[in-house]
Formats: structure tokens, sequence, C-alpha cells
């Protein structure tokens, strides 16, 4: 006998929400690629009847019968009462953004099933968490298993995010990945390590994960840092110098505070993944009386941001590199992409890029210290 559950990659129920202004009463995103979909009246009551199902083809109407098979052909239910994407409780929106919601969904499920380990990190859980006044973010974070990032991003391109035009793409020193949404409006930066921590990535990756629990998104769990190892990613994240970029140093003092809510434990996370050399002048500000013992250097990863001039943070970049991936650094740093030179022009104003102007300013700078 033919029986129905309610599937979904993000469902939320916006009856009970303050800011639902429609009548729609759920808002579903299908397990196919498509964007978000709203259900009310029928249809709803229908999807909900499904969700404490299973559901026997018995005890529908002919209508109904008919609206299932519509909604299996749409992503939204499915036979199998074991499907991975199964829902099984509603609730409201817990962001300020209902689509950001989905986003992080959407994300957790496309991991979930490539077999890819994901960790939201940043954005509206920083709020949560009391570590940040801002409650919303622009884009979404995800830290993906490094050894599985391009799986992740590539999955992600069906539904609607490419991979924006990347000099360093390939390469393990690029710390992140950013994926342009087409028509979500929600970029995402997929990272692979987080600059600051002197462990390799996969061992950074591994005390994470340790260190994080399951979030509730749209209906599907998601990995987020506890609140010491919350606080440490926040501190690097805003702490990380960007010298040739002309961004503006941040003081130890500003992440002092946030690193004391995290509480002691954050001593023993930045320990856990060599961060300590980079915060050390916050956490002895955080941490007064602690015993802070620092066993590791300053990474590469850190010190080349430090760097104002190109050559001296190429040097330090091909230094922290596995030698596989040397040459295509060299490359790709004397003879970028046709596409990633496009694009910097743009950036830069140019109406009328020249592919070899392009080429010349680029080498150019590179002899600037």
């Amino acid at each position: 006998m033919t029986s129905w559950v309610a599937i979904a990659y993000g469902a939320l129920d916006l009856r009970g929400w303050h800011e639902n202004q429609t009548d729609v009463e759920l808002m579903l995103l299908p397990t196919m690629p498509s964007e978000p979909i709203g259900l009310a009246d029928v249809p709803a009551v229908l999807w909900r009847k499904l969700m404490d199902g299973p559901v026997p083809d018995t005890g529908l109407d002919d209508a109904e019968q008919a609206l299932v098979r519509e909604f299996a052909a749409a992503g939204i239910a499915s036979e199998d009462p074991s499907h991975p994407a199964r829902i099984l409780e509603l609730r409201v929106p817990w962001m300020s953004s209902p689509v950001h919601e989905m986003v992080y969904a959407l994300v957790a499920s496309v991991a979930r099933d490539h077999g890819v380990d994901a960790i939201s990190i940043k954005g509206p859980m920083l709020h949560r968490q009391g570590l940040r006044e801002r409650e919303h973010s622009g884009d979404v974070d995800v830290w993906a298993d490094p050894a599985h990032l391009e799986v992740l991003c590539s999955a992600l391109e069906a539904w609607g995010w490419n991979g924006r035009t990347d000099q360093w793409s390939g390469l393990s020193f690029n710390h992140s990945v950013a994926l342009e949404p087409g028509s979500w409006g929600c970029e995402l930066d997929v990272h692979r390590h987080i600059p600051g921590c002197a462990e390799d990535d996969a061992a950074v990756f591994g005390r994470v994960r340790e260190s994080s629990q399951a979030t509730l998104f749209a209906g599907v769990p998601m990995l987020t840092p506890d609140l010491p190892a919350h606080a440490v990613i926040f501190a690097l994240h805003d702490l990380r110098p960007e010298a040739r970029h002309g961004k503006t140093a941040v003081g130890a003092g500003e992440h002092a505070e946030t690193l004391r809510l995290g509480g002691e434990k954050v001593l023993q996370f930045a320990n856990s993944v060599k961060a300590s050399a980079v915060l050390e002048p916050a956490l002895r500000l955080a941490f007064p009386t602690a015993h802070l013992r620092v066993d590791h250097e300053v990474p590469l990863n850190w010190k080349w941001r430090e760097s104002k001039g190109w050559w001296r943070a190429y040097w330090m970049i091909f230094r922290s590199l596995p030698a596989e991936e040397r040459l295509l650094f060299i490359r790709r740093a004397v003879w970028p992409q046709a596409e990633v030179l496009a694009a910097s022009d743009g950036r830069a104003g140019r109406s009328t890029p020249s592919l070899v102007g392009a080429r010349f300013r680029r080498i150019a700078k590179l002899f600037r210290w």
C-alpha cells in the first residue's frame, strides 16, 4: 500500500511569524533545485497531515491523492518513510530573514546528501550567543570539511550558486570560496580554514566539529560552534589583517570582551587550534589572571596578510604551500586568468578594459614593495 510523508530541504511555519502579512502558511524548500515555495489553505493542511504520517492513499480522498502526487513531483512528499529530508516538526523562523534561514537549511541538506561535513559560522548565531549586537548578516558563512570543499561548492551550483571568478581557486592558502547567489540574493562563503590557526586545516576543522552542536535551521539540523569556539572564530575573523587593501586594524582590546564572554574554555580551544599566538594580546586582556602558555608561532597564513608589499606576501604564501601547488601559484601570480583581470578592471571603473594593459598593470603591481 502506498503511503506518504512530508519532505523538504527546509520548512517554516509562517502562521505564528509576526512579520507575515500574507495568507501563506508554510514556506517550503523542495528537495530538487528551486526556490522556496509557499502553501496555504488545503495544500498546507494536507502537507501538515503528511508530516504526521505516513499517510496511506486509502486515508486520502481523490482530490488529496491527486495533490499528494503533485507534491511528490515537486519534491515535497515521498513514499519513503526513511527519506533523509523527511520533516517531522514545524517551527516559526528564528532568524529575522526566513529566506536566509532557508539558505542555511539548503546548505545543510545538500552537505548531508553529499556526505560533506559542514558547520555554520558567524552570522546570526553570533547574535544568538550574545557575541555581537547586530542580528542579521548579508551573506551566509559555512566552514566545510577542507577535503570535500569542492564537492559541496559543485553541488550548490545546481541551486543557483556559482563560484566567483577567483585568481586563487584550487590553491589551499585561499581560505574561502565566494559563491554568487543568482536569484537567491544571498552570497555564500564556503570556508576551508580560518586564518590565524597554526594547526593544519583538517585538524582545525576536526576541533571545531568537536566543539559544535546541532542547531535547527528551517527544521534542518546543522552544526554550529559552541560559545568558546565561536568567540575565538569571531575574534580571528575580525582581527584578520589585510594590510595591502588598507583595512583598518582592529585593536586587541576590542575583542577582549568577546573572548571573555566565551569563558576560560576559550583558552583551551585557542590552544587546540594553535590560535593563541595571534590572539595572545586579546587573551591576556580578557583573562589577566590565567596562565597563558603559547607553544607555537604566528602562522604564515596570518603573517602574509600583515605585509604591505606584494612580493613579501607572495613569498610567504609560496613557502606555506605544498610542493604540488607551488607552480600553479607562480603562474597565477604572474599571469592570472583573463576573466580575473577583466573583473579587476571592472572594479577599478575602467569602461574599456584592455587585456594587454591589464597584464602590464599586473606585472607592475608585483614590483611594488
